[in-house]
């Protein structure tokens, strides 16, 4: 039996599937057997009558994995709104324990499996009589979780607000991956990044650059032992 991580973040398009799919590699090169996983992918793309997880297509692209959509994906809403919305829309209802029983199925197939989120912690996932968020999955998963931060302006704020809010509701962080990172960060960036660790007390994980132009120093971007 392997072991979960749930990957959020600070907000949505902050770069958690470009961290989620570079961490595979990074930890596939490591020789681990890692399986990321997409519970929810909404903003799905029609391709041959069938809807598409770009996210997922991404993994399976840039860490070259053997693996179909619905391998790695257990609902897709053509939809680019809030899970819940999106769901509604299509008249699906969201079951957590499907995604459960999903996520222990590639558990029990690989060392590790990354679940990324979709956006942050506060994303409503099903709403009914009990509305249902994105901190109840992981719960129900009871995982640990890392968070995926782009230190730009701005970002002191959100980190520790996300934190505040996965510490009331009794989840472990992990650490911080810094996303998005300058060649050359400037004093704001710098600084932020160096407040967020501070503040925090948190162990950081990884400092990925903006774009994939320096992949061949991916080795260098995350700390893999202690992940």
């Amino acid at each position: 039996m392997g072991k979960g991580i749930f990957v959020t973040g600070t907000g949505t398009e902050i770069g958690k599937t470009f961290v989620t799919k570079y961490l595979t590699k990074a930890l596939k090169e490591q020789g681990f057997h890692v399986a990321p996983y997409k519970p929810i992918q909404t903003g799905c793309i029609e391709k041959n009558g069938e809807l598409i997880a770009e996210d997922v297509e991404q993994y399976i692209e840039t860490a070259k994995l053997s693996f179909t959509q619905k391998d790695l994906c257990t609902y897709f809403f053509k939809k680019p709104a809030s899970p819940h919305l999106a769901a509604s829309i299509e008249n699906v209802q969201i079951d957590l324990h499907r995604i459960k029983n999903h996520y222990e199925q590639l558990l029990k197939e690989h060392d590790i499996v990354l679940v990324e989120g979709a956006g942050g912690l506060a994303v409503p996932l099903v709403e009914s009589d009990h509305l249902l968020m994105t901190k109840d999955l992981i719960q129900l998963l009871n995982i640990p979780l890392i968070l995926v931060v782009p230190p730009h302006l701005g970002s002191i704020n959100h980190t520790l607000v996300t934190i505040e809010y996965a510490k009331a509701h009794h989840l472990t962080v992990l650490g911080i991956v810094f996303n998005q990172v300058s060649n050359e960060p400037d004093l704001i960036e710098k600084d932020n990044m160096r407040m967020i660790e501070k503040l925090t007390k948190l162990p950081i994980l990884g400092r990925v650059p903006f774009t994939e132009e320096d992949e061949g120093n991916i080795s260098e971007w995350f700390s893999v032992q202690n992940i």
